[in-house]
């Protein structure tokens, strides 16, 4: 009995040590923290800016505006001034659209750029965007 408990333990020990050496990682080894890496295009739904390829930022979009609490939903986005500053839309080809923030709950002076669309499904609707005239246009937004 003796031998056969010397041979089981050689075994556990060098299968400890195996493992050791193999750069296995058990779970809770370490404290990884998910570090989003830019990666959503312009319209694309985002949660933080540091999710926004290039000069893009993430921006909450809300409708009605006076009900921001309801419904939110956030895009990578950029500045603009008229429609010739935004970019077309990598998704459904249509030129996007500068819109007043404040329309879609935003602050007053700011005006961002929109993704046009003619249907639905030129918007991202698994995200809870769909298309909807706004100001005009008919523009990609959060719809309940």
């Amino acid at each position: 009995m003796g031998i056969v408990t010397n041979l089981r333990f050689a075994w556990v020990a060098v299968a400890v040590i195996a493992t050791g050496l193999s750069g296995c990682i058990f779970v809770g080894d370490y404290d990884d923290i998910l570090e989003p890496h830019p990666s959503a295009l312009t319209y694309e739904v985002c949660y933080s800016s540091a999710e926004c390829l290039g000069n893009r930022f993430c921006e909450e979009l809300a409708l009605p505006a006076d009900r921001y609490t309801d419904y939110v939903n956030a895009i990578c986005t950029v500045a603009c001034f008229d429609d010739l500053d935004c970019p077309v839309s990598e998704f459904n080809g249509l030129p996007g659209a500068c819109l007043d923030h404040a329309i879609l709950g935003g602050p007053i002076s700011s005006r961002i750029c929109l993704e046009r669309c003619e249907i639905d499904a030129d918007c991202d609707v698994p995200a809870g965007f769909g298309c909807e005239v706004i100001a005009g246009d008919r523009l990609c937004v959060p719809i309940e």
